[in-house]
């Protein structure tokens, strides 16, 4: 499981909320040049004494054309963190295959541990395909019990393509509020978030939920001492509106 750092930029609570993800049993965190806090990370992870024990990811923004363009991008990110492990394209934007180039020649070099990409749909992941010479090992997507793009998700299972799902929990809706969902919670002594969580994991995602707040840390966290039945889990696929609740790769408006 991967902790979500995205609006949390402000160096003091981040650095209480850093302390407390590491407390509750995280080692896994998500970046991104966009969102603008790479510096504070690296340095509270550094004054923590903790970066040997931790896995970083961090993704190269859509304005970053071009291979030597992301080579010094990546430079700058990995100042800023002190280490990079997992480097991602961010969205499928212009020149992503000449861009993706770059990710090789740091996978390549040993600069980091693994490249993949996000915001992928199976037509981009398709045409990288076609082109690249080291394929994804991960791809970054928008996941959760209202929405799964499955032709996207059972292209990645078929190709060994790691799936993670940002926005788990959904940021605008009800879903946590379904008694459904939360029926199914109280059968198995969890809340609906857990249930929600434990549902992308049995479908084959690393989910990456954010908080500011310890306790729900904690309890988004606790999610494998429980499994659904397939019963619970099928209901949990009837959930799909099939409608994102953030940009469409095909659509978003890119700078």
């Amino acid at each position: 499981m991967f902790f979500g750092t995205y609006r949390v930029t402000d160096q003091n609570p981040m650095g209480q909320v850093l302390k407390d993800a590491y407390e509750c049993g995280y080692r896994s965190f998500d970046s991104a040049s966009f969102y603008k806090n790479e510096q504070e990370l690296g340095e509270v992870f550094a004054s923590m004494g903790v970066m040997p024990d931790v896995l970083l990811t961090t993704k190269v923004w859509n304005d970053v054309e071009g291979y030597d363009a992301v080579l010094r991008a990546f430079e700058e990110s990995e100042k800023k963190l002190g280490r990079i492990d997992i480097y991602l394209l961010h969205w499928p934007a212009r020149e992503f295959v000449s861009r993706w180039k770059a990710l090789e020649t740091l996978y390549r070099d040993g600069r980091v541990k693994a490249i993949g990409v996000s915001n992928f749909k199976k037509h981009h992941l398709e045409e990288l395909a076609q082109h690249a010479q080291i394929q994804p090992m991960v791809n970054q997507i928008e996941a959760h019990g209202y929405f799964m793009d499955e032709e996207t998700i059972s292209y990645c299972q078929s190709q060994g393509i790691a799936l993670q799902a940002w926005r788990p929990l959904m940021r605008t809706g009800n879903m946590l509020q379904n008694e459904e969902i939360a029926e199914i919670g109280r059968q198995h002594g969890k809340t609906a978030a857990q249930v929600a969580l434990r549902y992308l994991i049995q479908r084959g995602f690393t989910v990456i939920p954010k908080s500011v707040h310890k306790e729900r840390m904690q309890e988004n966290i606790d999610i494998f001492d429980f499994s659904l039945t397939e019963e619970e889990m099928c209901f949990m696929r009837t959930l799909n509106t099939g409608k994102r609740t953030a940009g469409d790769p095909d659509t978003f408006i890119l700078p």
